[in-house]
């Protein structure tokens, strides 16, 4: 395994992190059994995976609940770093709730379902729209002076909100979406988070599973979760672009001896700012093929090559648009 300085952490933290929303199960992301989700968290320990990102969300508690019994159960809390989330709110307008009284309760319960004392990595999940910058900063400052949170995040951030937020709280992490298929934060947020030192822990790197090039196949059904039902990518002219540019990237990743989720992963890893990518696994076969792409090495021409193709596939999609 490999590992990298992030943030304020002391630690080093694993270049491949373990993402937990599938072990939400149900509506979110399909049925899962929970000692599959102990198996895989198992292999990923095993593997020299140290950070495991949750949040309340993922099936309601049901993530966390299974991310801090199997590190109580292993007694290894100070071997893993643990990511969640805060801000959420089912009964809320949006699902968005930031206000003060709700942001503690919500640490107290993460608290309590992780069976610790201490949160390693505290991300606000979304902005709440209701709720300015300042004012949920100014709790999560609370919260890191107090010693609940060792680190400050927030996830789905734009430049202008991280720089409010900064102006209250320390800030050193941003979890965004980041994938060859989703770049939006190349051109103005990465820059902003590698001159801050902001680092950055990648979700959604394979993209919701397009660059696993299982939804390319003949004969493939669109999936029907909350999550991915409503993605463009599966309509036109987004689904056919993606297709022909991931058949290259494939071509590009068998050179190298690994598939193309690997090579999209390890593409992802040697980003600049990129600390760690988030990826989830169904079961520890998933997993066995993500963790192949951090010994993965494809040359900067390869690299190169890459970027070429989506370039490529980006410029034809804007002339569309």
């Amino acid at each position: 395994m490999t590992y990298n300085s992030a943030g304020n952490l002391k630690e080093k933290i694993s270049a491949l992190g373990l993402g937990t929303w599938v072990f939400g199960g149900g509506k979110w992301w399909g049925e899962q059994e929970d000692d599959v989700s102990n198996a895989v968290m198992a292999a990923a320990f095993s593997a020299g995976v140290n950070l495991f990102d949750t949040a309340p969300f993922y099936g309601f508690g049901r993530a966390e609940k299974l991310v801090g019994g199997f590190i109580a159960g292993n007694r290894i809390r100070k071997n893993i770093i643990i990511s969640t989330k805060l801000g959420l709110d089912p009964d809320a307008p949006g699902f968005h709730n930031l206000k003060r009284d709700r942001m503690k309760k919500e640490i107290e319960e993460s608290l309590s379902r992780l069976g610790t004392d201490y949160i390693d990595i505290y991300h606000i999940h979304w902005p709440d729209p209701a709720v300015p910058v300042g004012e949920s900063a100014k709790t999560m400052r609370g919260f890191y002076e107090e010693g609940l949170i060792r680190s400050v995040g927030v996830s789905n951030h734009s430049v202008s909100e991280m720089r409010q937020f900064m102006e209250v709280c320390p800030l050193h992490f941003l979890q965004p979406p980041y994938s060859m298929f989703n770049r939006g934060i190349e051109e103005e947020i990465l820059p902003f988070c590698v001159k801050n030192g902001i680092s950055v822990l990648a979700y959604s790197p394979l993209h919701g599973g397009m660059l696993t090039g299982k939804f390319f196949r003949e004969g493939c059904i669109p999936p029907r979760d909350l999550r991915r039902k409503n993605m463009k990518d599966f309509s036109e002219p987004y689904y056919s672009a993606e297709k022909k540019a991931f058949e290259k990237i494939e071509e590009l990743a068998e050179a190298c001896g690994i598939s193309a989720a690997g090579f999209a992963l390890a593409w992802l890893m040697r980003k600049k700012g990129v600390a760690s990518v988030l990826t989830g696994a169904r079961n520890t076969v998933q997993l066995a093929e993500n963790l192949k792409a951090v010994e993965a090495i494809p040359d900067k021409a390869v690299l190169l090559q890459a970027d070429k193709i989506l370039n490529k596939m980006s410029a034809d999609l804007t002339v569309i648009d």
